[in-house]
């Protein structure tokens, strides 16, 4: 896995895409994809390791809630359709021209990223419609919307041309923007087309950051592209950034993530914190941004692709894969064969990726099967150990009881030393007594081995019995190219609650089995009003805690793992615990290694 993914840091292209909204009177949000080198994803999965477990952590409740939206999906698109029906239906009795003009302008609106082939039904209309009206200004608008669809569907040349049969002298200064914006998203899908050319080629990329700054130095501040233009500007100028930083994260914490433009100002975030080094809210704020474009079903999607790579760095193969095969479905969908083919590069990588995770989970299936082998074997030595030791006990107790019938003799044949003799019996008394303790003792020993060697089998068998039967499933789904079900089989929960129910029950069974006044000597050590209370035979998450400790273990960590709790529970129980002791902390968990002793 790690070759495969370092196969994809050095082949796998990062691409940006600038989002954007649109309203009446102003032309459609240009979407810009800056194409980068795989060096870049390299440097990224390198930075990303270092820090994989804090920012999976602080992030997981963002990711949790993109998943849920995601899966949801269907519900988006069925509001987005319902939208675009309520506007059709709203315009079926306009006649004017001006009337159809602002009608299919609302659809084109809705249309743009959603569906091009329809949108370039409503450019063509308008464009008709502003030629019959001889209005110059809107003619040139909607050429470069038409400019926009062209490029979508990868009608380059088509788009290219489209623009230079507009004369930028004509037009007013919010359309200068918007033609110098299209331009550079037009260049920046050139420059994906040519992504491995030839020496000497035009770098495509640089061209389409050039038009970006025009875009910005022609845009007014009252437009709403503003700030998302003002913002690329700053890309790659990380020394410059913070003032629109602090701009666009107000934007961000005061919207409801369900517009283009939350959109586009979440993604603009995530570029600039990404030149500042700042992996986890380069995250952050693609998931932000992600959740919003789910929900207004927009199809020109690049807050997920990226998240994807991101996601690959970080060993997430599975959510990888989710996001890689929603943003393809929906590139498809639009459809931009251009996006489309450069995911479907990203969504190889990815599924090699979730086969060579399969081939793990199998090989460690395997060495879990032989390391259970290997434990049950051990535990069969260790029971013949005991049972051989059991038999030399008795034959000492028979051994014992020979020499007792022996001393009586002795008494009888010695009663003329009565002083010695009854000093002697004394002694025989005393040693009899002692040895009488001692084979309660060993009865009693051998009692709790003999139930902890059976309760310790049925355990064994019944995991080796759900592990075989985990193992055929996985086989068979395997077998049968059930990937899809085999990757719900794995994500199931490892331990269930019943399992962790039972298991406790078993270590609480088996402890006080050796320890029947644990929880008495316990509560000894705790202040009169601090006393446990737990049901005879049952202990609590405190009791089990110190119940290891009083066997031994001390590290949290460990004892976490043995409960199949977290760290920072066992923690927090031990700390309060030590809370309520009648004695010194420091001293607390030495006294509990000492009950019973």
């Amino acid at each position: 896995m790690t070759e495969l993914l370092t196969i994809f840091a050095t082949q796998s292209p990062i691409r940006t895409k600038l989002k954007s909204n649109t309203r009446p009177h102003t032309l459609h949000s240009i979407t810009i994809i800056t194409d980068m080198r795989f060096v870049f994803l390299l440097t990224a999965i390198i930075a990303f390791s270092t820090r994989l477990n804090a920012l999976e952590t602080e992030l997981q409740p963002l990711y949790q809630r993109l998943d849920s939206i995601l899966a949801n999906h269907n519900y988006f698109h069925q509001l987005k359709e319902a939208k675009i029906n309520d506007i059709k239906r709203a315009g079926k009795n306009m006649i004017s021209p001006e009337e159809r003009f602002w009608h299919n302008r609302r659809l084109y609106d809705e249309y743009f990223v959603f569906n091009a082939d329809s949108a370039m039904r409503y450019v063509d209309e308008n464009l008709a419609l502003a030629r019959m009206m001889k209005d110059n200004t809107r003619v040139n608008e909607w050429k470069i919307n038409r400019s926009f669809i062209l490029s979508v569907m990868g009608q380059l040349k088509d788009a290219n041309d489209e623009l230079s049969s507009i004369n930028l002298d004509e037009l007013p200064k919010e359309h200068i923007s918007s033609y110098y914006s299209q331009k550079s998203y037009l260049y920046s899908h050139l420059g994906q087309l040519s992504e491995y050319r030839k020496e000497g080629t035009e770098n495509y990329s640089e061209r389409s950051q050039q038009y970006e700054d025009s875009t910005f130095l022609n845009i007014t501040p009252d437009s709403p592209l503003y700030l998302w233009h003002k913002a690329s500007s700053k890309f790659g100028k990380p020394d410059e950034s913070d003032e629109v930083i602090k701009e666009l994260t107000a934007a961000v914490e005061r919207s409801s993530l369900d517009t283009r433009f939350d959109a586009m100002h979440a993604y603009a975030l995530s570029r600039l914190y990404s030149d500042k080094g700042d992996i986890t809210n380069r995250a952050r704020y693609l998931i932000l941004s992600g959740i919003a474009d789910i929900k207004i079903d927009n199809r020109d999607i690049a807050s997920l692709e990226e998240l994807s790579s991101i996601l690959l760095g970080q060993g997430d193969i599975d959510r990888a894969y989710n996001y890689i095969t929603y943003c393809k479905r929906q590139a498809l969908a639009l459809p931009n064969y251009v996006r489309a083919a450069s995911i479907a590069k990203t969504e190889a990588f990815v599924h090699q990726l979730y086969v060579e995770k399969l081939k793990a989970a199998g090989e460690r299936l395997r060495m879990s099967a032989i390391v259970l082998c290997a434990a049950l074997g051990l535990l069969i030595i260790l029971s013949l150990i005991i049972i051989n030791r059991s038999y030399k006990l008795a034959r000492s107790r028979r051994e014992l009881q020979a020499v007792n019938s022996k001393l009586s003799d002795n008494i009888t044949e010695l009663s003329a030393a009565r002083e010695q003799q009854q000093q002697t019996l004394d002694e025989l008394k005393c040693a009899n007594d002692h040895i009488g303790d001692i084979n309660r003792t060993l009865k009693e020993a051998n009692y709790i081995k003999e139930e902890c060697i059976g309760a310790t089998f049925a355990l064994c068998s019944t995991y080796i019995d759900k592990l075989d039967a985990f193992h055929k499933t996985v086989s068979r789904m395997a077998r049968a190219n059930m990937w899809n079900e085999l990757r719900l089989e794995v994500a199931n929960p490892a331990v269930s609650t019943e399992d962790l129910k039972q298991f406790y029950k078993s270590f609480d069974s088996l402890f006080l089995s050796i320890y029947p006044d644990f929880v008495k000597d316990f509560n000894s050590l705790l202040r009169p009003d601090e006393q446990i209370s737990v049901k005879p035979g049952e202990l609590n998450t405190e009791l089990r805690i110190y119940a290891l400790v009083r066997l031994g273990i001390a590290d949290s960590i460990k004892i976490a793992s043995l409960l199949h709790c977290s760290p920072q529970t066992v923690y927090n129980n031990r700390l309060r615990t030590r809370n309520k002791a009648a004695m010194p902390k420091d001293t607390f968990d030495e006294a509990v290694k000492s009950l019973g002793k």
